[in-house]
């Protein structure tokens, strides 16, 4: 790992120059033990101008970028179906691999990257900020204490919204290839996580999706299922982009001895059978007045909850161990949307596919 002042910190690049490369350079400009290092894409004037923005070196030749020995890790920030050749070039460079959600768009794709990763013996990181966030911190503590009992149902809920500017802002976007998806995929992902960090694996799924009133993109815009638990507790999604104006997001945990609902960034209901009335207003108090939101602009997330993300990420490289959220659990959305589109597709109740061991 590098050094700044004589202090060991980790190098990072980012691989991709798009809106949310933005956000990543923002969040790291502020992680104490990283630097950001470099930047790469394959358009000169949009690698040199976030180059040139942060004082880094910039390229658009990925091997050149890969050469560098103050490049420890690489954060890509491309379309996401255009990631799993780049990730095994880098691990292959000996280079830690960080991947935007979704890491890949399908589940061959995603298994790329975990196989290279592991084999070239670097870490892999896939970004859900939403882990990251005090209000989620909470409820996870509760729900894997035990406290909720035996967890009955759990729902996922995003009414957002997307023009169709949105979709004609890059050809990539709304497309099989290269978005993986639509409203489930791209914007639903972070809250299909959380069902799965809360609920556990997922056995079975029936899901429909459609495309309501983005008729140019390929994908759907609006998506429902019904999730079967492997621990026996049912759930639900419901992800749109076809919400006007742009609603908050949800998520919802049933237990026998309580509830716990989460709304965008906050704790909206804390019942727990076993809570003071003390703790259940200091929950409460938790991401209130929070007003960043992804609902109707995908910039509208703000810079802190990737922050976090990559102060752990970081914390992990520099102590030799896998992250939070490595690559095997960042392919467990990938792997229950997946099968929600096969579900859609047939007609039929899907099995979740189980992921490497």
């Amino acid at each position: 790992m590098g050094t700044s002042e004589g202090t060991r910190c980790v190098g990072y690049a980012l691989v991709g120059a798009g809106a949310i490369a933005g956000v990543q350079a923002e969040a790291l400009a502020t992680v104490p033990s990283a630097r950001l290092v470099a930047v790469y894409n394959h358009t000169p004037e949009k690698a040199q101008a976030l180059g040139e923005r942060w004082g880094v070196f910039w390229a658009t030749d990925f091997d050149a970028l890969l050469a560098r020995h103050e490049v420890n890790a690489v954060s890509i920030c491309t379309p996401s179906g255009a990631r799993a050749e780049l990730a095994e070039r880098a691990a292959y460079a000996g280079k830690h691999v960080v991947c935007e959600k979704p890491m890949e768009v399908t589940l061959e794709r995603a298994d790329r990257i975990i196989r290279a990763c592991d084999a070239a013996g670097v870490q892999l990181g896939v970004i859900f900020p939403a882990r990251f966030q005090p209000a989620t911190h909470a409820a996870y503590q509760a729900v894997s204490s035990g406290r909720l009992g035996r967890l009955t149902l759990l729902s996922a809920h995003v009414p957002w919204y997307r023009t169709d500017a949105y979709y004609a802002s890059g050809a990539w976007r709304g497309t099989w290839e290269l978005d993986g998806g639509g409203a489930l995929m791209n914007q639903s992902i972070h809250w299909i996580d959380l069902l799965l960090w809360f609920g556990g694996a997922a056995s079975t799924v029936c899901g429909y999706t459609d495309r309501l009133i983005h008729p140019a993109m390929a994908v759907e815009d609006t998506g429902v299922a019904i999730v079967h638990f492997a621990n026996g507790a049912l759930g639900t999604i419901a992800g749109t982009t076809a919400a006007y104006p742009g609603l908050p997001a949800s998520l919802a945990i049933y237990g026998e001895h309580g509830t716990i609902i989460i709304e965008e960034r906050r704790i909206a209901v804390w019942k727990l059978a076993d809570a003071s009335p003390d703790e259940e207003e200091r929950m409460l108090a938790l991401g209130a007045g929070e007003a960043a939101s992804g609902a109707a602009n995908p910039l509208g997330i703000g810079t802190e909850w990737h922050r976090r993300q990559f102060d752990e990420i970081t914390g992990a490289l520099l102590q030799g161990r896998a992250p939070a959220v490595d690559g095997r659990e960042g392919r467990k959305a990938v792997a229950l949307i997946r099968a929600v589109y096969d579900s859609a597709a047939t007609g039929r109740e899907v099995t979740v596919p189980a992921g490497p061991a």
